[in-house]
């Protein structure tokens, strides 16, 4: 099924059922978080002890039970080496992998763009996810390519919008060949409920022409 087909019928049952609205709410808390602000009681290293975590402004932190569930699911790829979630107002990066020989280099301004453009589609409480391969160059480390690999968006602006996201990456090496030339992202796009029932019907009613 056609992509933009998908949110058209997304935003259908948005205007149709209020209880499907609630519960794809309950899935937003689950991947923000909904306690932001408690205090920690668990920590959790999703691709093992040995491994640092860093997070989007390139420094050392933990993952705890008041991180987003998605950061503190154990990762079962050994290729998987960030995780990254994005909304309308925040990106949050975990490194879980390789952050002895590779990191990301931070770029907020970079981040905030990609946010200005997910909040172009808060109209619905809504998840998305993909899974990106990146390939460096294996002489200089910078990025070569990026595809989806396996889980794709089911929105193809969303899809666009994490392709984009990757591509601007840049990153810093140990040493001055690569020691990783390719690995995994998992992506979350959040979209949040800011248009009215009316709104979502205008905009159907203009997508259906």
């Amino acid at each position: 099924m056609n992509r933009n087909v998908i949110f058209f019928l997304v935003m259908l049952s948005f205007v149709s059922c209020a209880t499907s609205a609630e519960n794809t709410t309950s899935s937003n808390e689950e991947i923000l978080g909904s306690n932001p602000g408690g205090a920690p009681t668990q920590y959790f290293q999703p691709a093992g002890e040995k491994e640092k975590i860093i997070d989007e402004n390139g420094k050392e932190v933990q993952i705890s039970d008041i991180d987003p569930e998605p950061f503190r699911e154990k990762s079962t790829n050994g290729m998987e080496a960030f995780r990254v979630i994005m909304s309308s107002d925040s990106y949050l990066v975990r490194q879980i992998r390789h952050s002895s020989t590779m990191r990301r280099k931070p770029d907020n301004g970079g981040d905030k763009l990609m946010m200005e453009e997910i909040s172009k589609f808060d109209k619905l409480s809504f998840v998305d996810d993909g899974l990106v391969i990146v390939k460096l160059n294996s002489k200089t480390g910078k990025l070569e390519n990026v595809n989806f690999h396996k889980r794709i968006p089911k929105i193809a602006d969303l899809a666009k919008i994490i392709q984009n996201d990757a591509t601007r990456w840049a990153f810093e090496h140990k040493n001055e060949e690569p020691d990783v030339k390719s690995f995994l992202v998992t992506y979350y796009i959040v979209l949040k409920k800011k248009a009215s029932k009316e709104e979502v019907k205008g905009m159907l009613k203009e997508k259906a022409k």
